[in-house]
């Protein structure tokens, strides 16, 4: 299988677009730029020409209060003649002629109206080049033996490398979504960042993509599908701050072994749609899973030891699958069938109205209720506990197990009620009863 890394060789090099006024046909036309979703208008009066029309919304660009952020990373140029020039401040960072998710033309785009129609045409003049966008042949290195290797970006059924550079993973993002890769193995030598953040540094909602979107191997697919690896040891390196993936409808088994220190809430985000998606979190490493408003996945089976987890709301546990925790700490907004917390493990649910299937509490456990519920079996042992403390909403437990010499529901707000006669399992000396050995309880 040839081997495709991310080995960035691509100058940054600004983009820059230039619009060519055409005069107003009369008092009262617009002219329009919009960058995602906001506009500077300018409306031409008497006398008008293209020239002036140019200068007027010119000067409202430059305006140095209330405009909007996204058009302080472009400095334009007003000609004098009828022609505005927009050029990236940042050399590599497109601002306009981006595609995003199949769609054309976003960014910055300039129009006309009431009355004139396309009185502004449009010349893309520099495109934008980059060492970060993963859509530029010169940022990746194809080695297939015994051939040389060749600049080139992956293709269908390359095992993809992301090691050994701190340039970031940026732009175009979703633009190799039609490739199928082999296996994905991102090395913790790798000290750059892979995806752009939800919300830019400079104070507005991401437009560009952001999320590396692309594919697993198609047809007959290897057991688990997609093998993506993060944090492969190469002897040294602290990993990446953020790491965005989106593997839409293939199945992938996710091995994170380590990360960097996050920028973000998680330093990994992930989405997927497969019912057969699952992950082993490990290292330390924080992982969210469609975290963010009206994002999706779905999920099997899947287990994490000392990290911190977060699952959506948007998130589609298949039948019968287990999360297990052996440490940690998670925030669950959606219940697989079993939920399993051991070796001190912390889980938290927010989202009310859920139906757990079967908890099983050990090892010092902690379960923290902010909801509602059912829970139709919980099993506590070992000096567990869960905690309705902070919230009053109905929880019931239908069957139930407990250690009673170690173990504690907490529920000062009497929120919670037991269908059945709970189980009490080892000696008790203290609380509302006191035995030795088991018993069956009826707590009303």
């Amino acid at each position: 299988m040839p081997t495709t890394y991310w080995s960035p060789n691509q100058a940054a090099i600004s983009q820059v677009e230039t619009y060519t006024f055409s005069a107003p046909s009369g008092v009262g036309n617009t002219y329009t730029a919009t960058i995602n979703g906001k506009s500077v208008t300018y409306v031409s009066i008497s006398g008008d020409t293209a020239a002036l029309a140019c200068t007027g919304l010119y000067t409202l660009l430059n305006a140095t209060t209330s405009i909007a952020p996204e058009f302080t990373e472009i400095q334009f140029s007003d000609s004098g003649a009828g022609v505005l020039t927009a050029t990236a401040k940042t050399p590599g960072t497109p601002f306009a002629n981006v595609t995003v998710n199949g769609v054309a033309n976003h960014g910055l785009v300039l129009t006309t109206g009431n009355g004139l129609v396309n009185g502004i045409s449009t010349a893309h003049t520099t495109a934008n080049q980059s060492p970060s966008d993963v859509l530029d042949p010169q940022n990746w290195l194809r080695v297939t033996a015994p051939a040389p290797p060749v600049r080139g970006i992956p293709v269908t059924g390359d095992d993809v490398v992301i090691n050994n550079t701190s340039v970031p993973l940026l732009w175009n993002l979703d633009r190799l979504s039609g490739v199928r890769f082999n296996t994905y193995t991102r090395w913790q030598n790798f000290e750059g960042t892979i995806g752009l953040p939800e919300n830019n540094p400079i104070g507005y909602t991401e437009w560009r993509a952001t999320y590396f979107k692309f594919a697993g191997p198609a047809g007959s697919v290897p057991a688990g599908g997609l093998q993506m690896v993060l944090g492969y040891d190469s002897g040294g390196g602290s990993g990446p701050s953020r790491e965005r993936y989106d593997l839409q409808s293939d199945p992938v088994t996710m091995t994170i072994l380590a990360a960097g220190s996050a920028q973000d809430e998680y330093g990994v985000r992930f989405l997927g749609v497969h019912t057969a998606n699952t992950f082993r979190l490990l290292g330390g490493v924080s992982l969210g899973i469609a975290m963010q408003p009206g994002e999706i996945s779905s999920l099997t089976s899947s287990s994490m030891d000392g990290s911190t987890l977060g699952v959506g709301a948007g998130v589609t546990w298949t039948a019968g699958s287990t999360l297990t925790m052996y440490g940690g700490s998670a925030f669950l907004n959606s219940a697989p069938t079993t939920l399993s917390l051991n070796n001190g493990a912390q889980a938290t649910i927010s989202t009310d109205g859920l139906t757990w299937a079967t908890v099983n509490q050990q090892g010092g456990s902690d379960l923290l209720m902010l909801a509602g519920g059912v829970i139709t079996t919980h099993n506590m042992t070992t000096g567990s506990t869960i905690d309705k403390s902070q919230d009053g909403r109905a929880l019931t437990i239908t069957n139930s197990t407990i250690d009673g010499d170690s173990c504690v529901y907490n529920d000062p707000l009497n929120a919670i009620t037991w269908t059945n006669a709970t189980s009490v399992k080892q000696q008790v000396a203290s609380g509302p009863f006191r035995f030795t050995g088991s018993r069956t309880v009826k707590v009303t």
